[in-house]
């Protein structure tokens, strides 16, 4: 049956896609059908052929027939997508094909539909240009407004690509379009034409676009049945109407579009995100001529061209400060001959004469001082934010041309900046050596000083400068004295040329300054000379070219202000090659204020090599200590140095203590610096030497490691476990544990009299006592307990374990002798006390009472100490509170025989008692 149900149901299918095409084939006549039926059989093959892409390959060649047959097949193919998530209608619409938008319209497409990248028809058929294609949207409710996802609508898209033609044909339909509609950045049409200079676009929008009245629009082609002159009487009445229910209700019902009123030209004044105007993107990106249609315009409006000129932008910027940004020639010369003032500065106070000035665009200059000579003076004069001048700015970028040009045209050649430089210290501070050159030939003054107090031979150094012909240019300037006078000025630091050129590294600047006449040992306010310079920052060859000079047997040995000569600056940079220097030209071995040598300051800075070096030539420098009794290997380690540390110690330096009484590895710990603890209790050699080791701050270096630094002490324990280097499986394997580090030498005084104790296990117990479970856990700790168990541990306990069941026996015998004695002796008539006389069980008794008492007492004692020791910390362990619930029972259970009275709640006692014992017996046994 349900095989029969398929058959049946294909069948049915097909009969219904036959009568489908027989329809849409034939005309209304019957017998259409029967005589071209041959089509019909045809139609239906191509319905089992063609696939749901043939329906857009139609739709791209304008086969209307196999659109048709392919939409009748399967409605729902209108809906398929391509690659770029381009449907039929957007194919349709960028071949042109209006009969295929025709079709799709009728039955019901959607002409709005968005691909991959949110294209519209509408922004496909104006990228192909079809025109047809977009009037006929137009007409039919497409949505001119929709954006892709590049932020365009239809109009931006028309004039980004130039499609002038296509703009013609919006034109036809400028009430249904947002002139204004802002894109990326909210720039709208007319920015994007002013951006890419399509000047036709821009004069379109300006002039076709340009309607000010209040417009209605209705989609006449959407109004249903329109013969029905009714509707159309309505639709007159609503008209006018400004009432929101109509754009509500009718917009719904009657699918009208909505009445809209605003001004459809396209607005000058309207700026983008950004902050610039139409007039600032065609001045800024050279579109000069955009930017004639923009002026134009505004004439064509009554407003004149000084005053579109001279909009700001967000930056405070006029069309001119823009045009000059661009460097185009026209658009400057068009701004100027609009009215543009040269003078008009931005919000930094910069003219367009100071950003011409800046990109070296000479032209751009002399046309603006051309066109507008009463406006020179003022420009030349004024100062931007940073009191620059036009002669600052270019002087700044090394325009040596436009330099002369304005000290020509009037420039002042020696005004200052904010920072008191003239345009000579400005060009020597940005590299300019063709505008220094250029102003010393023009008589700019040489001898000014920045707020630095810096001279222009300063920065000549500094920034690497040719010394040479600098010279030459200011001898031909006839400035010979002056440079005399530079050469060892100080600034604000004192520093002089000289010790500029040192510290840079500038060779031939040094030997210039030299061969000038400059003098090698000046210092600064510091105490430091050029040599100190060269040493610091390791510049090898200036060293050495300073040391062959007349004075530098005079220099090699000078100290700074904190006593530091060239040798210990070099040691304490770590510059080896300058510090064998040094010491081959025989520097000597002076301490600082100090009192520290080249190896402190080498050893402080961790430079191992520097060390070598040092103590290579000068061994007895390894043990000498500062004015603080420091040696190197206590700097080392207040610095944090664990190299320096090392390499000392293999060096077998002594293990001394200071002024303070703390050794190195005092100061490791006091600082808790974990590396440099670690690379002394880990030494190779001197690691057991070091933990032994005892100063006031830390007796035990034991201790102190498992007090501050486990991770430490944790290494220690793993360098004291060798293992044999061969498989486990093999009769020479072994495990070596070395105990030494556990073994803390640690006494504690006791009595009045003083004496000291050993304390026992203080490694374990200091292990206990700051809850250091992973050092307990470690296996040298567990082999150093098991160690200590095998030698007297089990025997103690077992010794313990003894005199506990011999207390336990007596307890036992107690209670049983106690439980009969009750029985001979109990008035079962009276509940009263009961008078014990003189028998043979109440001496047992006795004994045995005396005996418990004894245990009981020594126990006490025990555990009274215990507690005085642990505090109340001891109360939350439960065997301690068995144990004292356990004696607290015992006396009260031995107490009534002791004093000849036999009370009943003896027996209630003596049963927790045993009770008691018994399980305390348990709890030894499993320790």
């Amino acid at each position: 049956m349900c095989y029969h149900r398929i058959i049946f149901g294909s069948v049915l299918d097909f009969f219904i896609k036959l009568f489908n095409v027989c329809i849409d084939k034939m005309s209304s006549s019957p017998l259409e059908v029967i005589r071209h039926w041959h089509k019909v059989f045809y139609g239906c093959q191509a319905i089992q052929k063609l696939s749901s892409e043939d329906l857009i390959k139609a739709a791209e060649s304008g086969n209307l027939d196999d659109f048709n047959r392919l939409f009748i097949a399967e409605p729902a193919r209108l809906d398929v997508r391509d690659s770029k998530g381009r449907a039929a209608v957007h194919q349709a619409a960028a071949r042109n094909k209006l009969n295929i938008l025709q079709f799709i319209r009728n039955h019901g497409g959607d002409l709005n539909l968005r691909d991959s990248f949110g294209n519209t028809p509408l922004h496909i058929a104006i990228e192909h240009n079809s025109l047809d294609a977009v009037e006929y949207l137009f007409q039919n409710g497409a949505d001119p407004s929709a954006l892709n996802d590049k932020k365009q609508a239809a109009l931006h898209l028309a004039v980004e690509l130039n499609r002038v033609a296509v703009l013609q044909v919006m034109c036809k339909f400028k009430d249904r379009i947002e002139i204004g509609q802002g894109g990326k950045h909210g720039r709208t049409a007319l920015h994007l034409a002013a951006i890419h200079d399509n000047d036709e676009c821009a004069r379109i929008l300006v002039t076709s676009f340009a309607d000010s009245k209040l417009k209605f629009s209705i989609d006449e082609d959407t109004i249903p049945n329109r013969k029905s002159y009714s509707f159309s009487f309505l639709c007159s009445i609503f008209k006018m109407c400004l009432t929101w229910k109509y754009n509500k209700y009718y917009k719904k019902r009657c699918n009208i579009c909505p009445i809209k009123m605003r001004d459809l030209g396209a607005d000058n004044r309207q700026p983008c995100h950004n902050g610039y105007y139409p007039i600032h993107e065609a001045a800024k990106n050279a579109a000069s001529r955009t930017m004639e249609v923009l002026l134009q315009w505004a004439e064509s409006r009554g407003n004149s061209r000084h005053q579109m000129i001279s909009f700001f932008d967000a930056e405070g910027n006029v069309p001119l400060h823009s045009a000059v940004h661009s460097g185009d020639f026209k658009a400057v010369e068009l701004c100027l001959k609009s009215g543009a003032k040269i003078s008009t500065q931005q919000y930094d106070l910069s003219t367009p004469v100071h950003l011409a000035c800046a990109q070296g665009a000479i032209d751009i200059v002399r046309l603006m001082f051309g066109l507008q000579p009463d406006e020179k003076a003022q420009c030349l004069c004024s100062c931007d934010v940073q009191k620059m001048t036009p002669l600052h700015c270019a002087a700044m970028f090394d325009r040596s041309e436009i330099v002369q040009y304005l000290i020509e045209e009037g420039a002042d050649i020696n005004a200052l900046d904010k920072e008191s430089r003239s345009p000579l210290l400005l060009a020597a501070s940005r590299s300019g050596w063709r505008t220094v050159a250029s102003l010393i030939r023009l008589g700019a003054d040489i001898q000014v000083k920045d707020s630095s107090k810096r001279n222009v031979l300063h920065l000549v150094v500094m920034y690497g400068g040719r010394l040479d012909e600098f010279a030459h240019e200011i001898t031909m300037a006839n400035h010979q004295g002056a440079l005399e006078m530079l050469l060892n000025e100080k600034d604000n630091t004192g520093c002089s040329p000289l010790h500029y050129a040192s510290r840079g590294g500038h060779i031939r600047s040094l030997e210039s300054l030299i061969r000038l006449g400059a003098c090698v040992n000046i210092k600064n306010y510091n105490g430091e000379s050029p040599l100190h310079f060269g040493a610091r920052y390791g510049r090898y060859n200036i060293v050495k070219r300073l040391l062959n000079s007349e004075k530098g047997a005079f220099i090699i040995n000078e100290s700074d202000g904190e006593g530091l000569t060239p040798l210990h600056i070099a040691s304490q940079q770590g510059h080896t090659k300058v510090v064998q220097l040094f010491l081959n030209r025989g520097a000597l071995l002076h301490r600082d204020h100090k009192g520290r040598n080249p190896l402190h300051l080498a050893a402080m800075s961790g430079h191992t090599q520097t060390i070598e070096l040092l103590h290579s030539v000068h061994s007895h420098l390894l043990d000498q200590c500062d004015k603080d009794k420091n040696t190197a290997l206590h700097l080392a380690t207040m610095e944090n140095k664990p190299n320096a540390i090392t390499l000392l110690l293999y060096m077998n330096c002594k293990l001394l203590f200071n002024s303070l009484d703390l050794s190195a590895i005092d100061y490791a710990i006091y600082y808790k610096f974990p590396e440099a603890a670690l690379a002394m209790v880990t030494h190779d050699s001197r690691a057991e030497e070091i933990m032994t080791l005892k100063s006031d701050r830390h007796p035990c270096v034991t201790l102190a490691l498992i007090a501050s630094m486990p991770r430490v002490f944790e290494a220690v324990q793993d360098k004291c476990i060798t293992k044999a280097n061969c498989k486990k499986d093999s009769k020479q394997f072994y495990i070596k544990y070395s105990f030494s580090c556990l073994q803390c030498p640690v006494v504690q005084k006791s009595g009045a009299t003083g004496t000291l104790k050993p304390t026992p296990l203080p490694a374990l117990n200091a292990m206990v006592n700051h809850g250091r479970v992973e050092l307990l856990a470690h296996p040298l700790s567990q082999k150093y307990l098991q160690m200590k168990w095998n030698t007297y541990g089990k025997y103690f306990h077992l010794a313990h374990l003894l005199f506990y069941t011999i207390f336990l026996i007596f307890v036992t015998l107690f209670s049983s002798q106690l439980m009969a004695y009750n029985q001979n002796t109990y008035n079962a008539t009276s509940n009263a006390l009961l008078t014990v006389d003189t028998t043979t069980n109440v001496a047992t008794l006795k004994t045995v009472a005396v005996m418990i008492v004894i245990y009981v007492f020594m126990n006490s004692a025990r555990e009274g100490i215990q507690f005085y020791q642990q505090g109340w910390p001891y109360l939350l362990d439960p065997t301690n509170v068995v144990a004292i619930l356990l004696y607290f029972s015992a006396i009260a259970m031995i107490a009534p025989i002791l004093t000849n009275c036999l009370p009943e709640y003896q027996i209630s006692f003596a049963s927790i008692t045993v009770f008691l014992s018994w399980f305390t017996l348990l709890l030894n046994l499993q320790r």
